[in-house]
């Protein structure tokens, strides 16, 4: 009988595979690749949902970089008396500037020379000051439409010697604004949505065509109490097309 349980024990030893010696990081490794715990059950690993970061208004993102260049500050209740003078000092690459839709009355006093576009759409504004666009050398688009401005000193389009375009649609002007003849660069001016009565001959183009100033690509003037069959045909002789011209429609 000793025997014969001697015997099954040996069976049961040669049956079963050669023993292999395994280290701790082998049986660790077994462990996590298995995902079942000391009680012998897998263990589920919760899915996570990806999170799609959203990148600010006007922001240029780049992997774990966020630019954000640019003072956006339109539809707030901002007052002139509430931007003190110098607040954007020592902003010297700041290009773009908005305060739209407040209730500012002047021009911000103070810009960055830097500036290529400003935009004071939409606010209380009542007067171009020639003194509020001081040092605007690199100015490209201003903005200034859907405010109350009735007046444009003549010297405030000289401050700004690289302008391209310029919005006063939607204001309360009663002429053309002075020295759209003597700018070299600025090709788009809006001024529908007025108070203009009549339009010069030379209000728009140098008495003698200069050649090196820039044609006009966009002019409109509608919806103003100008007779336009009395303009002269001169008066936009620096126009790029007669098709860039836009008149009539005066309710």
């Amino acid at each position: 009988m000793k025997a014969t349980f001697i015997f099954l024990l040996l069976a049961q030893v040669s049956w079963a595979g050669p023993f292999q010696q395994k280290g701790l990081f082998d049986f660790m490794l077994e462990d996590e690749a298995s995902g079942i715990g000391p009680d012998n059950r897998f263990h589920e690993v919760p899915e996570l949902e990806p999170q799609v970061p959203v990148c600010p208004f006007r922001c240029q993102c780049h992997l774990r970089v966020v630019q954000c260049s640019d003072l956006e500050l339109g539809t707030n209740p901002l007052k002139s008396s509430g931007i003190e003078s110098g607040a954007f000092q020592g902003m010297k690459k700041l290009s773009y500037i908005r305060i739209a839709d407040t209730n500012i009355t002047t021009i911000p006093q103070g810009l960055p020379p830097s500036l290529t576009e400003l935009h004071l759409d939409g606010n209380k504004i009542t007067k171009v000051d020639a003194a509020s666009l001081k040092g605007l050398n690199n100015l490209a688009k201003l903005g200034l439409g859907f405010n109350s401005i009735s007046a444009v000193d003549n010297d405030s389009l000289a401050n700004t010697p690289h302008l391209r375009e310029l919005h006063l649609n939607n204001n309360k002007l009663i002429k053309v604004p002075g020295g759209l003849a003597d700018h070299k660069y600025i090709q788009v001016v809006y001024l529908h949505n007025n108070n203009i009565s009549a339009i010069g001959p030379n209000d728009f183009c140098p008495p003698g065509y200069n050649t090196k100033k820039a044609s006009y690509s966009g002019v409109s003037l509608f919806s103003n109490p100008v007779q336009y069959w009395e303009i002269q045909p001169s008066t936009f002789r620096c126009v790029y097309v007669r098709s860039a011209i836009q008149l009539g429609n005066y309710k």
